[in-house]
This record gives structure tokens, C-alpha cells and sequence, in this order.
């Protein structure tokens, strides 16, 4: 049939063609929104997907099929196929991040023992601790404690770039990988989409061992871009960890210009709490590579004839908290919420984005209402335009509850740090935002000795003190007032 044959078909049939098409994107829309209403995890994100696909179905409808997931299928098959095979290895990480779930394992007395037994996760030892502030510190220590390995160099990040840093970075690896230690490393494939092929080649023809965390894998993941792995995780030799927000790119250095500068934590921790770190690692190395870590020093503390008095077991003064969309349960949200239900005297919060859920605001309401010092710390430039517009919404909500909101003005403020009375401070990559509570794979980590928490306080104390208190954002323009409008409808699915 030749093009005027198809036009004149078309001509005579486009009535009963755009009748049928329509008919057929009307029954899509009406299952996609059933859908919606039994599947989508909040209230909010049911109402702003539902709005979006009968009033824009022709953009909403792929929107929806490929961003709407809140569930991360096959994570945990993967885990108890490789427990299967590795049965030893697999349970050593279900020992190291699990107790039993709905039963009491301590005491409830203090925050990290409420925050361990919501979380069912056992708390655990750090002998040794350093607060990382900023880029310089972060990265100095990230290669120091590398070129310190002698067996093995777990690494896992969000986002690597082929820069000046990320070069220093396969320098160093290479350089580790040449004298015979086991060298891996995991990144996501949307947070590195950028990363080059030459880089990872170089890496990887020098022994270095790269895989994407792959969250595509499966069917039923086939066209899905929403979850990511937001770790940031180093372990060196089972005995040293490192966390915190930093990724690998020349931008988390920081910049001469002051305004420009990148202000983020890391943390780096000895002791039996690296176990834990270590085992969140070998959980998402299961899932991108199908395969053990052989090489892994599982080790545990030894009891000598004196350390069996009960006074010289090693405090257990840190708690580990991985969560992500394979869970359960929302396990991210309901560390916020026991971390503002827990705290009596002060809550302050540093986060980049500030799009909570529900139950996050609620907890944080209650808190107020209980006469705790609640303040969060939020950057007062954008990073992602929509995330920021959506937060002027929750900022006016704080402020009118008398929940001061700071915005940062030395820079970006990309730091994940909560500080509850005197009892415990938490470090990590989870945002107070839709997508670390629920899309992405987070990990914090909670220390609760007395000179950390001095640390932490005098550290947010200075944040503070670079950071203006909010009244409230008028915004002038009616661009803006929409913008924000809109991005707080958004905000569930961001």
C-alpha cells in the first residue's frame, strides 16, 4: 500500500481509529489508576499520580509504569538463593544486621536502644571513631586507610566521576589491586550514569573488580529507573568503615569561592560496627554479582579469662541502620520517627532535601509538642529544582508549628546528620525526603559515647551559626507560588 493509500485509509477511518484509540487510553487510565489506588505506598503519591494521569494520561501513563514502583523485587530472593549456596556467609549477614522481628532485645531505656529495636538491628561496638567534615578530611582519610590494606577493600558509592578525584581514586586502587589485595567496588548505574567506559576498563584490566549495584535486574525491574543505591560505604580489611554523604567527584572537594563550597560528613569507625558495615556491603554485592565474598574477615571479639566480668565487654555504643525498598516495612521512616519520638530535650536535623512523609511530620509535630528543641538545617541554594521548590511547602508547615527551619549560606549543605539530646548522633546518606524513606538504599550509622556527641553538637552549633532562621518563604512571583504548588503535589514521587 503506498502513502496515498494510507492517507486516504486514514482519512476515511480516523473517526473510528481516534474513537478507538481513545477508548483504549481511557481503560489504561482507568486500570493504571486502580492500580495506583491499591498499590502506591502513601496517600499522597496515590492522589498526585491519580490527578497526573486523568488530567495528563499521555505523559503520566509511561510516568507511571516506569517511576510509581515502591517495591524492589527480587533483593531478598537473590540473598536467600545465594544463603543457599553460601549458607554460612549468608547467615552471618543476617546475624550482623537482623534480630528478630516484633521481639524486644533490650532495654528501651536510652535512644539507640529504642532506634536498634524498631530497626531490628542488634547493636554493636565502635572502639574508635572520626568525625570527617568536609571534603579535604573525607578524602584524605579515604586514601590513607586504602593504601593501609592488606587483604581486601570493599568499596560502594552513589556517584563516581572520571575526574581529577575519581582518577586519584582508581590510582590508588590500581596501585592496591597490583600488590595483591582484593579490590571491589559497587555503583549505581543511574547516580554514575556519566561514568566512562575507559574508566572502568582501566580499573578493571588492573584486577580491580567493578559492577554496577544493577537495580534493572529481573523482569519485573526490566523498565524501572526509580530505586538507587544512595550508599556511600568503604570497609578496609573487616576492620575499618567508612560512611557518610561524600561521593567521588571533584565537586564534594569543595571550591575556593566560599559560596560555593560542598558542606558534608563522613565518619570512620573501628570495631565490631564495621562487621555490620561489612555485611550491608556483601548483602548488595550479592545482588550484583551473584556471588560470595571469600575473602571476607568475619572476625568477632575474643573473651579472654579477664574480660569475662561483664564490666570489660566492649560498650555497645553503635547502631547500624540499612534500609532500602526491599524492606518490609518503611524502615527509613520509622527510624525518623523513633529518633523524634525518642527525644526529650533536643532533636536537631541537617538535610539537603526537606520533603518528609507523613509520619515523618507527624513525629516531628509531637516532638514540639513535648517542649523539644527541634531544628532543622537545610541548604539555602537548589540542588534539585523541583526537591527545593517542594520544600518551601514543608518549611512555611515547620515554621507556623514554631519548628525553626535554617537555611545554610557557607555553601551546599549536602550533610545527613541527626543529633538527639545527649544520647546519640547519627551519620549517613538518608535525606529527610520521599525517595531516601522509601526509593533508595540507605545506610546510617548512630554512635552514642559522650565525646562524639560533643563533637557533633559543636560541629552543628558552627552550621548554625553560618545559617540564617527562617521565617517563612514569601515567594513574590506567580511562577514561583505555581512552581512550588506543584512540586509539593510531586513531592511523593520525587
Amino acid at each position: 500500500m503506498d502513502d496515498l493509500h494510507v492517507i486516504a485509509f486514514l482519512s476515511e477511518h480516523w473517526l473510528v481509529i481516534s474513537s478507538a484509540t481513545t477508548a483504549m487510553v481511557m481503560a489504561l487510565v482507568a486500570y493504571t489508576v486502580s492500580h495506583a489506588l491499591t498499590n502506591v505506598r502513601t496517600a499522597q503519591a496515590t492522589v498526585a499520580w491519580t490527578v497526573g494521569l486523568i488530567s495528563l494520561p499521555i505523559i503520566s501513563l509511561p510516568l507511571y509504569w516506569v517511576l510509581a514502583r515502591n517495591k524492589f523485587h527480587g533483593y531478598r530472593e537473590v540473598i536467600r538463593e545465594v544463603e543457599s549456596r553460601q549458607h554460612e556467609s549468608a547467615s552471618i549477614i543476617q546475624r550482623e544486621l537482623r534480630t528478630e522481628k516484633y521481639a524486644r532485645s533490650t532495654t528501651l531505656n536510652t535512644a539507640i536502644e529504642q532506634v536498634a529495636d524498631v530497626m531490628d538491628t542488634p547493636l554493636s561496638n565502635a572502639a574508635d571513631w572520626e568525625l570527617l567534615i568536609n571534603g579535604k578530611a573525607f578524602f584524605e582519610c579515604l586514601f590513607a586507610e586504602i593504601s593501609k590494606a592488606t587483604g581486601y577493600v570493599y568499596l560502594e558509592f552513589f556517584i563516581i566521576r572520571d575526574d581529577a578525584l575519581g582518577n586519584q581514586l582508581a590510582q590508588c586502587l590500581i596501585e592496591r589491586a597490583q600488590a595483591g589485595v582484593k579490590v571491589r567496588m559497587l555503583y549505581d548505574e543511574v547516580g554514575s550514569l556519566r561514568l566512562s567506559r575507559n574508566y572502568l576498563e582501566r580499573l578493571e584490566k588492573s584486577g580491580v573488580e567493578v559492577l554496577p549495584f544493577n537495580t534493572r535486574q529481573g523482569w519485573l525491574n526490566r523498565f524501572q529507573i526509580n530505586f538507587r543505591n544512595h550508599r556511600k560505604i568503604v570497609v578496609i580489611d573487616g576492620t575499618t568503615a567508612i560512611i557518610g554523604g561524600l561521593n567521588i567527584g571533584v565537586e564534594y572537594m569543595g571550591s575556593k569561592v566560599p559560596s560555593n563550597q560542598w558542606r558534608d560528613t563522613g565518619l570512620k569507625v573501628t570495631g565490631t560496627i564495621t562487621q555490620k558495615i561489612q555485611a550491608v556491603f556483601a548483602g548488595d554485592f550479592f545482588w550484583a554479582a551473584r556471588k560470595n565474598l571469600p575473602e571476607a574477615n568475619w572476625w568477632r571479639p575474643h573473651k579472654t579469662e579477664q574480660s569475662r566480668d561483664s564490666h570489660s565487654e566492649p560498650p555497645m555504643n553503635a547502631v547500624c541502620c540499612a534500609t532500602g525498598p526491599a524492606d518490609h516495612r518503611p524502615r527509613a521512616s520509622m527510624m525518623y520517627s523513633t529518633l523524634a519520638n525518642s527525644a526529650k530535650s533536643r532533636l536537631w536535623i541537617s538535610t539537603p532535601y526537606l520533603v518528609p512523609d507523613e509520619a515523618s511530620m507527624v513525629a516531628l509535630h509531637m516532638a514540639k509538642a513535648r517542649g523539644v528543641d527541634v531544628r532543622l538545617l537545610i541548604p539555602d541554594r537548589a540542588d534539585h529544582l523541583l526537591v527545593y521548590l517542594a520544600g518551601f511547602h514543608y518549611e512555611n508547615e515547620f515554621t507556623e508549628a514554631n519548628i525553626p527551619v535554617y537555611r545554610y549560606h557557607a555553601g551546599f549543605m549536602h550533610q545527613k546528620c541527626i543529633l538527639v539530646d545527649d544520647q546519640l548522633a547519627m551519620i549517613g546518606s538518608t535525606n529527610l525526603d520521599n525517595r531516601s524513606l522509601h526509593l533508595n538504599f540507605e545506610i546510617m550509622i548512630g554512635i552514642s559515647e559522650p565525646a562524639f556527641l560533643d563533637q557533633i553538637e559543636s560541629m552543628l552549633t558552627e552550621d548554625f551559626e553560618l545559617s540564617s532562621l527562617q521565617s517563612g518563604k514569601k515567594l513574590r512571583w506567580w511562577y514561583e507560588r505555581l512552581g512550588t504548588a506543584v512540586a509539593r503535589l510531586t513531592s511523593p514521587i520525587l
